[in-house]
């Protein structure tokens, strides 16, 4: 399934290639480059601090808006974006995600970092598109992006509702809103590239010293899951996802050109993007999270996120959090009830200047 090149010319792609000497130029190791067809990538607003808090709270704030199981697949908390608490976030297969594990090191990125988000004014949506061949990588100033046959670029920007367009590589379509057009795209945006999507279990143990042996190894390397050579299991999995979002984005692409059949994988594309598609329905996680948020910033002191679990029959929030002092937690609990939720607390415990309890909140009345 994974191949190891050598020879810069032989990556399938110029947008991998564009990573690739990217990171040679810093003198790092080698990275693995995930084909754009099987990440996407979406943005999501989560009201609570800490790296820590964050990743436990973003699967379930993406959960409506991923057609396949969480347990299916791997979610990746990418970089916090400019907006207030709101973050980028990768969802990739769990399986090939499971196929990297152990047999290959370095970095993993999906090849839409290649191009970085253009600026937009503030409340608009701009692009940045980088044509190669029938190839078109677009990155949306939302820090979001993906990669469509050029032949679709127009129907997904029509759309997208015509969104101004920053240009490069080869020509786009003239009927397209185009700004400016160069040849030569801009460098990685430093932001993504601190990026990796090991995670959670497939982070790899920066103390194993056969892995840090083995980045030395890689540095004349160059490791990159093929574009045309995804393993069958692999394709089984990705093509389960498709073909449900397929009907959504069918529906709403019969509203505009009847008759017309999409062609290749932009289903999650025209998901997000199409104005005709029916909205997602409301999540209880992200209002109920929000109110939690609400309540402990007005304690005093420090207020970190241990560990974070969420039920939705009925809606429950159970989390593990940390204050200076036990009194800091007395507060937190008497903000919660202020907020009208219904709160259940674990025994405390205090060491070394850290009070910890748990606590089971539940939706009140709203105040």
């Amino acid at each position: 399934m994974t191949q190891v090149i050598e020879n810069i010319e032989n990556i399938p792609t110029r947008f991998a290639q564009n990573l690739v000497l990217t990171e040679a130029d810093s003198g790092q190791t080698a990275p693995i480059i995930l084909p754009a067809e099987q990440v996407t990538l979406l943005t999501a607003s989560l009201p609570v601090r800490g790296a820590r808090a964050k990743r436990a709270a973003l699967p379930f704030a993406l959960e409506e808006r991923i057609s396949a199981p969480l347990g299916d697949v791997h979610i990746a908390l990418c970089r916090s974006l400019d907006s207030d608490n709101k973050v980028l976030a990768a969802v990739v297969d769990r399986k090939v995600m499971d196929a990297l594990d152990g047999r290959i090191t370095g970095t993993v990125w999906p090849e839409t970092f290649a191009l970085p988000s253009p600026d937009a004014p503030e409340g608009t949506v701009v692009w940045a598109v980088w044509r190669d061949a029938d190839r078109a990588l677009v990155r949306v100033s939302d820090g979001t992006g993906f990669i469509v046959d050029q032949a679709m670029l127009p129907l997904i920007w029509d759309l997208a509702q015509k969104p101004e367009i920053f240009a490069y590589g080869d020509a786009l379509p003239a009927l397209l809103n185009v700004q400016s057009h160069s040849s030569t795209p801009p460098k990685p945006d430093p932001k993504d590239l601190a990026v990796d999507l090991r995670q959670g279990q497939f982070a790899q143990a920066s103390t194993n010293w056969s892995y840090q042996l083995k980045r030395v190894a890689a540095l004349g390397a160059i490791a990159l899951i093929g574009h045309f050579g995804i393993a069958a299991a692999d394709a089984v999995a990705l093509r389960n996802i498709a073909d449900r979002e397929r009907v959504v984005a069918q529906a709403a692409i019969d509203t505009i050109l009847p008759g017309m059949t999409l062609a290749g994988d932009v289903t999650p594309i025209i998901r997000r993007l199409a104005p005709t598609a029916q909205p997602q329905t409301g999540s209880a996680f992200l209002p109920l999270l929000a109110r939690v948020s609400t309540s402990l910033s007005e304690v005093k002191g420090q207020v970190s996120f241990r560990r974070m679990t969420f039920s939705d029959t009925p809606a429950r929030l159970t989390f593990l959090i940390e204050t200076p002092t036990l009194d800091a937690l007395q507060q937190a609990e008497r903000l919660l009830r202020a907020q009208g939720l219904d709160v259940r607390s674990g025994a405390a415990t205090a060491a070394a200047g850290v009070a910890e309890a748990e606590f089971i909140v539940s939706s009140g009345a709203s105040q």
